[in-house]
Protein backbone atom coordinates (compact mmCIF):
# COMPACT_ATOMS: atom_id res chain seq x y z
CA UNK A 1 0.00 0.00 0.00
CA UNK A 2 1.52 3.32 -1.08
CA UNK A 3 0.91 6.70 0.54
CA UNK A 4 -1.00 7.87 -2.56
CA UNK A 5 -1.73 5.07 -5.05
CA UNK A 6 -2.96 1.67 -3.90
CA UNK A 7 -0.04 -0.62 -4.75
CA UNK A 8 0.52 -4.38 -4.95
CA UNK A 9 3.34 -6.68 -6.02
CA UNK A 10 2.18 -9.32 -8.49
CA UNK A 11 4.21 -12.53 -8.93
CA UNK A 12 3.50 -14.42 -12.17
CA UNK A 13 5.09 -17.12 -14.30
CA UNK A 14 6.44 -14.33 -16.50
CA UNK A 15 8.08 -12.45 -13.64
CA UNK A 16 7.21 -9.97 -10.90
CA UNK A 17 5.35 -6.74 -11.52
CA UNK A 18 4.05 -3.75 -9.57
CA UNK A 19 0.32 -3.05 -9.98
CA UNK A 20 -1.17 0.30 -9.00
CA UNK A 21 -4.62 1.82 -8.90
CA UNK A 22 -4.12 5.43 -9.92
CA UNK A 23 -5.28 7.96 -7.33
CA UNK A 24 -8.24 9.90 -8.76
CA UNK A 25 -6.41 13.21 -8.37
CA UNK A 26 -3.80 12.08 -10.91
CA UNK A 27 -4.46 12.47 -14.62
CA UNK A 28 -3.47 9.40 -16.68
CA UNK A 29 -0.98 11.62 -18.52
CA UNK A 30 1.26 11.35 -15.45
CA UNK A 31 2.13 7.82 -16.57
CA UNK A 32 2.98 9.05 -20.09
CA UNK A 33 5.35 11.58 -18.52
CA UNK A 34 6.95 8.94 -16.32
CA UNK A 35 7.36 6.62 -19.28
CA UNK A 36 9.06 9.32 -21.39
CA UNK A 37 11.49 10.43 -18.69
CA UNK A 38 12.09 6.85 -17.59
CA UNK A 39 13.03 5.88 -21.13
CA UNK A 40 15.59 8.70 -21.26
CA UNK A 41 17.10 7.64 -17.95
CA UNK A 42 17.26 3.94 -18.87
CA UNK A 43 18.92 4.80 -22.18
CA UNK A 44 21.67 6.49 -20.18
CA UNK A 45 22.11 3.60 -17.78
CA UNK A 46 20.05 4.88 -14.85
CA UNK A 47 17.69 2.15 -13.53
CA UNK A 48 14.01 3.06 -13.19
CA UNK A 49 10.88 0.94 -13.82
CA UNK A 50 9.22 0.65 -17.22
CA UNK A 51 5.44 0.79 -17.51
CA UNK A 52 3.80 -2.05 -19.43
CA UNK A 53 1.23 -1.41 -22.14
CA UNK A 54 -2.11 -3.16 -22.43
CA UNK A 55 -3.10 -5.04 -25.59
CA UNK A 56 -4.61 -1.88 -27.04
CA UNK A 57 -1.36 0.03 -26.49
CA UNK A 58 -2.62 2.01 -23.52
CA UNK A 59 -0.62 2.41 -20.33
CA UNK A 60 -3.79 1.99 -18.25
CA UNK A 61 -6.62 -0.48 -17.82
CA UNK A 62 -10.04 0.78 -16.79
CA UNK A 63 -11.55 -1.66 -14.29
CA UNK A 64 -13.61 -1.60 -11.07
CA UNK A 65 -14.27 2.13 -11.37
CA UNK A 66 -10.57 2.94 -11.46
CA UNK A 67 -7.52 3.24 -13.69
CA UNK A 68 -4.86 0.58 -13.22
CA UNK A 69 -1.29 0.37 -14.47
CA UNK A 70 1.51 -2.19 -14.39
CA UNK A 71 5.26 -1.68 -14.28
CA UNK A 72 8.29 -3.93 -14.07
CA UNK A 73 9.43 -4.88 -10.58
CA UNK A 74 13.09 -3.93 -10.38
CA UNK A 75 15.54 -6.14 -8.51
CA UNK A 76 16.75 -5.07 -5.10
CA UNK A 77 15.13 -4.12 -1.83
CA UNK A 78 13.90 -0.88 -0.31
CA UNK A 79 14.41 0.02 3.35
CA UNK A 80 12.29 2.27 5.57
CA UNK A 81 15.53 3.64 7.07
CA UNK A 82 19.16 3.28 5.96
CA UNK A 83 20.91 0.28 7.56
CA UNK A 84 24.13 2.34 7.70
CA UNK A 85 25.59 5.58 6.34
CA UNK A 86 27.01 3.78 3.31
CA UNK A 87 23.47 3.40 1.96
CA UNK A 88 23.04 7.16 2.15
CA UNK A 89 26.30 7.79 0.31
CA UNK A 90 25.06 5.41 -2.39
CA UNK A 91 21.72 7.23 -2.56
CA UNK A 92 23.44 10.62 -2.67
CA UNK A 93 25.70 9.52 -5.52
CA UNK A 94 22.68 8.14 -7.39
CA UNK A 95 20.88 11.46 -7.03
CA UNK A 96 23.94 13.28 -8.32
CA UNK A 97 23.94 11.11 -11.45
CA UNK A 98 20.18 11.57 -11.79
CA UNK A 99 20.48 15.35 -11.65
CA UNK A 100 23.23 15.41 -14.27
CA UNK A 101 21.05 13.39 -16.64
CA UNK A 102 17.87 15.37 -15.99
CA UNK A 103 19.72 18.66 -16.48
CA UNK A 104 20.35 17.58 -20.08
CA UNK A 105 16.67 16.88 -20.75
CA UNK A 106 14.14 19.35 -22.11
CA UNK A 107 10.63 18.00 -21.68
CA UNK A 108 7.14 19.45 -21.79
CA UNK A 109 5.00 17.79 -19.14
CA UNK A 110 1.47 16.67 -19.94
CA UNK A 111 0.44 16.56 -16.29
CA UNK A 112 1.73 18.20 -13.12
CA UNK A 113 0.36 17.83 -9.62
CA UNK A 114 -1.25 21.25 -9.12
CA UNK A 115 0.99 23.53 -7.04
CA UNK A 116 3.26 20.68 -5.95
CA UNK A 117 6.20 22.11 -3.98
CA UNK A 118 4.62 25.56 -4.31
CA UNK A 119 5.05 26.35 -0.65
CA UNK A 120 3.78 29.92 -0.85
CA UNK A 121 0.54 28.81 -2.51
CA UNK A 122 0.04 26.04 0.04
CA UNK A 123 0.59 28.55 2.85
CA UNK A 124 -2.00 30.88 1.34
CA UNK A 125 -4.48 28.02 1.13
CA UNK A 126 -3.88 27.02 4.73
CA UNK A 127 -4.56 30.59 5.85
CA UNK A 128 -8.09 30.33 4.45
CA UNK A 129 -9.12 27.57 6.85
CA UNK A 130 -10.75 28.32 10.17
CA UNK A 131 -8.75 26.08 12.53
CA UNK A 132 -10.62 23.88 14.96
CA UNK A 133 -9.33 23.88 18.56
CA UNK A 134 -7.60 20.50 18.12
CA UNK A 135 -5.35 21.87 15.34
CA UNK A 136 -5.08 25.51 16.42
CA UNK A 137 -1.52 25.22 17.73
CA UNK A 138 -0.19 23.44 14.63
CA UNK A 139 -2.01 25.80 12.24
CA UNK A 140 -0.70 28.91 14.01
CA UNK A 141 2.88 27.60 14.16
CA UNK A 142 2.93 26.88 10.41
CA UNK A 143 1.30 30.18 9.47
CA UNK A 144 3.83 32.14 11.55
CA UNK A 145 6.98 30.16 10.65
CA UNK A 146 6.82 29.23 6.97
CA UNK A 147 7.08 32.73 5.39
CA UNK A 148 10.56 33.21 6.85
CA UNK A 149 11.77 29.99 5.21
CA UNK A 150 10.73 30.70 1.60
CA UNK A 151 13.70 30.46 -0.77
CA UNK A 152 14.80 33.53 -2.75
CA UNK A 153 13.51 33.98 -6.28
CA UNK A 154 15.74 33.51 -9.30
CA UNK A 155 17.32 30.19 -8.31
CA UNK A 156 17.97 28.10 -11.47
CA UNK A 157 15.58 25.24 -12.13
CA UNK A 158 15.76 21.93 -13.97
CA UNK A 159 13.78 18.69 -14.08
CA UNK A 160 13.86 17.01 -10.66
CA UNK A 161 12.39 13.79 -9.28
CA UNK A 162 10.62 15.66 -6.44
CA UNK A 163 10.03 12.66 -4.16
CA UNK A 164 13.41 11.22 -3.19
CA UNK A 165 12.33 9.67 0.10
CA UNK A 166 14.66 6.89 1.14
CA UNK A 167 12.27 4.00 0.51
CA UNK A 168 12.08 4.98 -3.17
CA UNK A 169 15.67 3.71 -3.57
CA UNK A 170 16.47 0.05 -4.23
CA UNK A 171 19.68 -1.64 -3.08
CA UNK A 172 21.29 -5.01 -3.59
CA UNK A 173 22.45 -7.25 -0.74
CA UNK A 174 25.81 -5.44 -0.61
CA UNK A 175 24.12 -2.06 -0.17
CA UNK A 176 24.76 -0.86 -3.71
CA UNK A 177 22.15 1.30 -5.43
CA UNK A 178 20.27 -0.64 -8.13
CA UNK A 179 17.13 1.39 -8.86
CA UNK A 180 14.85 4.34 -8.19
CA UNK A 181 11.05 4.11 -8.20
CA UNK A 182 8.04 6.48 -8.18
CA UNK A 183 7.93 8.30 -11.50
CA UNK A 184 4.86 10.46 -10.86
CA UNK A 185 6.38 13.67 -9.50
CA UNK A 186 8.97 14.77 -12.08
CA UNK A 187 8.79 18.54 -12.48
CA UNK A 188 10.85 21.69 -13.00
CA UNK A 189 12.13 23.11 -9.73
CA UNK A 190 15.36 24.07 -7.99
CA UNK A 191 17.82 21.64 -6.44
CA UNK A 192 17.44 23.08 -2.93
CA UNK A 193 13.83 21.91 -2.84
CA UNK A 194 14.83 18.51 -4.27
CA UNK A 195 17.71 17.96 -1.86
CA UNK A 196 15.82 19.47 1.06
CA UNK A 197 13.10 16.87 0.64
CA UNK A 198 15.60 14.04 0.17
CA UNK A 199 17.79 14.93 3.14
CA UNK A 200 14.75 15.42 5.36
CA UNK A 201 13.63 11.89 4.52
CA UNK A 202 17.08 10.36 4.82
CA UNK A 203 17.88 11.96 8.18
CA UNK A 204 14.56 11.33 9.94
CA UNK A 205 14.58 9.06 12.99
CA UNK A 206 11.34 9.35 14.90
CA UNK A 207 10.97 13.02 15.80
CA UNK A 208 14.62 13.91 15.23
CA UNK A 209 16.85 14.61 12.23
CA UNK A 210 20.32 13.10 12.35
CA UNK A 211 23.05 15.44 11.05
CA UNK A 212 25.31 12.44 10.36
CA UNK A 213 22.73 11.04 7.93
CA UNK A 214 22.37 14.36 6.12
CA UNK A 215 26.15 14.69 5.75
CA UNK A 216 26.47 11.11 4.50
CA UNK A 217 23.95 11.86 1.75
CA UNK A 218 25.81 15.03 0.80
CA UNK A 219 29.15 13.17 0.70
CA UNK A 220 27.64 10.78 -1.83
CA UNK A 221 26.18 13.66 -3.84
CA UNK A 222 29.60 15.32 -3.87
CA UNK A 223 31.14 12.27 -5.57
CA UNK A 224 29.42 13.34 -8.81
CA UNK A 225 30.82 16.89 -8.70
CA UNK A 226 27.41 18.48 -8.20
CA UNK A 227 27.80 19.82 -4.68
CA UNK A 228 30.36 22.56 -5.22
CA UNK A 229 27.87 24.88 -6.98
CA UNK A 230 25.36 24.86 -4.10
CA UNK A 231 25.14 27.19 -1.11
CA UNK A 232 25.14 25.48 2.32
CA UNK A 233 22.82 28.09 3.84
CA UNK A 234 20.20 27.42 1.18
CA UNK A 235 20.66 23.67 1.51
CA UNK A 236 19.82 23.91 5.20
CA UNK A 237 16.94 26.29 4.49
CA UNK A 238 15.61 23.85 1.90
CA UNK A 239 15.48 21.05 4.47
CA UNK A 240 13.67 23.29 6.95
CA UNK A 241 11.25 24.56 4.32
CA UNK A 242 10.27 21.16 2.94
CA UNK A 243 9.86 19.72 6.42
CA UNK A 244 7.19 22.29 7.20
CA UNK A 245 5.76 22.18 3.68
CA UNK A 246 5.00 18.53 4.27
CA UNK A 247 3.51 19.44 7.63
CA UNK A 248 1.21 21.89 5.85
CA UNK A 249 0.18 19.24 3.33
CA UNK A 250 -0.77 16.86 6.13
CA UNK A 251 -2.68 19.59 7.95
CA UNK A 252 -4.46 20.60 4.74
CA UNK A 253 -5.69 17.04 4.39
CA UNK A 254 -6.85 17.15 8.00
CA UNK A 255 -9.29 19.79 6.78
CA UNK A 256 -10.10 18.13 3.43
CA UNK A 257 -9.91 14.48 4.58
CA UNK A 258 -9.46 13.14 1.06
CA UNK A 259 -5.86 12.69 -0.13
CA UNK A 260 -3.42 10.65 1.95
CA UNK A 261 -3.85 6.97 2.61
CA UNK A 262 -3.95 6.19 6.32
CA UNK A 263 -3.38 3.29 8.71
CA UNK A 264 -6.62 2.09 10.36
CA UNK A 265 -4.62 -0.28 12.57
CA UNK A 266 -2.91 2.65 14.29
CA UNK A 267 -5.37 5.53 14.00
CA UNK A 268 -9.15 5.87 14.31
CA UNK A 269 -9.43 8.10 11.22
CA UNK A 270 -7.53 9.73 8.37
CA UNK A 271 -7.80 13.03 10.28
CA UNK A 272 -6.08 11.53 13.32
CA UNK A 273 -3.27 10.08 11.20
CA UNK A 274 -2.77 13.34 9.32
CA UNK A 275 -2.61 15.34 12.54
CA UNK A 276 0.02 12.96 13.92
CA UNK A 277 2.01 13.31 10.69
CA UNK A 278 1.79 17.10 10.85
CA UNK A 279 2.93 17.13 14.47
CA UNK A 280 5.91 14.94 13.60
CA UNK A 281 7.04 17.34 10.86
CA UNK A 282 6.89 20.24 13.31
CA UNK A 283 8.96 18.24 15.82
CA UNK A 284 11.49 17.46 13.09
CA UNK A 285 11.76 21.14 12.18
CA UNK A 286 12.25 22.15 15.80
CA UNK A 287 14.93 19.50 16.28
CA UNK A 288 16.71 20.59 13.10
CA UNK A 289 16.61 24.23 14.18
CA UNK A 290 18.40 23.34 17.40
CA UNK A 291 21.07 21.44 15.47
CA UNK A 292 21.33 23.99 12.66
CA UNK A 293 24.50 25.90 13.70
CA UNK A 294 26.64 22.76 14.01
CA UNK A 295 25.12 21.18 10.89
CA UNK A 296 25.68 24.34 8.85
CA UNK A 297 29.32 24.45 9.94
CA UNK A 298 29.78 20.83 8.82
CA UNK A 299 28.04 21.51 5.51
CA UNK A 300 30.28 24.52 4.86
CA UNK A 301 33.37 22.42 5.56
CA UNK A 302 32.18 19.72 3.15
CA UNK A 303 31.40 22.21 0.39
CA UNK A 304 34.71 24.00 0.92
CA UNK A 305 36.54 20.70 0.52
CA UNK A 306 34.66 19.92 -2.69
CA UNK A 307 35.28 23.39 -4.10
CA UNK A 308 39.03 22.97 -3.51
CA UNK A 309 38.91 19.63 -5.32
CA UNK A 310 37.03 21.24 -8.21
CA UNK A 311 39.67 23.96 -8.43
CA UNK A 312 42.53 21.52 -8.83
Amino acid sequence: MGLIHQTWKLNTSEGSFIVQRLHPRFDPAVTEDGQAIGQWLRQHGFPVPQFRRARDGSLHLSWAEGLWRVMDCLPGSCHPTPPNWGYLEEAGAAVGRLHRLLAQMDYRFRFQIPHFHDTAHLWQQLRQYEPAPEVQAEWQFLIETVPNLLLPSGIPTQIIHADLKFNNFLFDEQGRFVGLVDLDTFMYHNLYVELGDALRSWGKRGNTLQPEAILAGLRGYAQTGNLHALQPELLLQGIQLITLELGMRFLQDWFEDAYWNWDPQRYPSRKAHNLARCQQQICLYQDLTQRAPQLLESMRALLSCEQRKEGR
